[in-house]
C-alpha cells in the first residue's frame, strides 16, 4: 500500500461504506436496467451520476479527496492524454469493423460536447469521484480502484446502449476491453487524484469512436 494510501477503517465502519456503496451501485444499475424499456430514465441516471458525487462532496467536504481540486493541473492534462491514447487504442482493437463516419462535421459537433459534458462526466464522477474513492477507505487504493472498476464493467450491461452500438459490449471481449479501459481510467485518477483526468480521457476515446464510425448521434444520442 502507497504513503498516500487512506488509513483503513475499523470494522464496523467498512460495513457501514460497503453496504452503503453497494446499495447505491446496485439502484444505478437498476435505474439504468429500467431505462432499457423507458427510455427516459437514463436521465435520471445521468442526473444521479452527476448530482450523487457533488452532494457526498458537499455532505463532506472532501472535494480534493474526490478529485474535484484544481491542483497537479498539469500532470492530469498529461495523464489524460496518455490514459485516452490507451483507452481508445483498447477500444479500436476490439471493434469489428472500422469505417468512414458519415456527416463528420455534424456527428463532431453533436458528440464532442455529449462526451465532454454529459456521458464522461456522469461516468467517471460517478464510478472514480464517488465509488472509487468511497471502495479504498475499506479496502485500500488497489482493491478499491479493482473493485469499483469492476462496478464499472458490469454497469455497461445494465444500460440501454448494449446492443445498439458497434463496440461489442455484449461479448466476453468486449467485457474484458470495458474493463481494461476503465482500468486506465481508474488507474490514471489514482495517479493524478483530479478527476478532470479520467473525464477527459474517456471523452477522447468516445470522439474516436465518433472518428471511426463506432457512433452515430445522428440516429440515437445513446
Amino acid at each position: 500500500m502507497s504513503a498516500n494510501s487512506p488509513k483503513l477503517l475499523t470494522e464496523p465502519r467498512q460495513a457501514h461504506y460497503l453496504a452503503l456503496t453497494i446499495i447505491v451501485f446496485l439502484l444505478f444499475c437498476g435505474l439504468s436496467l429500467l431505462s432499457q424499456v423507458m427510455n427516459p430514465v437514463f436521465l435520471l441516471v445521468t442526473l444521479m451520476g452527476i448530482a450523487l458525487p457533488l452532494i457526498w462532496g458537499r455532505k463532506t467536504g472532501n472535494w480534493k479527496e474526490m478529485g474535484f481540486t484544481k491542483q497537479n493541473m498539469g500532470k492530469a492534462l498529461l495523464w489524460s492524454g496518455i490514459a485516452g491514447i490507451l483507452a481508445s487504442s483498447i477500444g479500436l482493437v476490439v471493434l469489428p469493423k472500422i469505417s468512414s463516419t458519415k456527416k463528420l462535421g455534424i456527428q463532431l459537433a453533436i458528440g464532442i460536447p455529449i462526451w465532454a459534458l454529459v456521458a464522461s462526466p456522469f461516468q467517471e464522477f460517478f464510478f472514480r469521484s464517488l465509488l472509487q474513492t468511497r471502495f479504498k477507505k475499506p479496502l485500500g487504493d488497489w482493491w478499491g480502484l479493482l473493485t469499483a472498476n469492476t462496478c464499472f464493467t458490469l454497469w455497461h450491461y445494465f444500460a440501454p446502449f448494449v446492443g445498439r452500438t458497434t463496440v461489442p459490449l455484449d461479448t466476453l471481449v468486449g467485457a474484458i476491453s470495458t474493463f481494461a479501459a476503465g482500468f486506465v481510467y481508474s488507474y490514471s485518477f489514482h495517479k493524478t487524484r483530479n478527476i478532470i483526468t479520467p473525464c477527459l480521457a474517456h471523452t477522447l476515446t468516445g470522439v474516436t469512436f465518433i472518428l471511426v464510425g463506432a457512433m452515430d448521434f445522428t440516429q440515437s444520442m445513446w
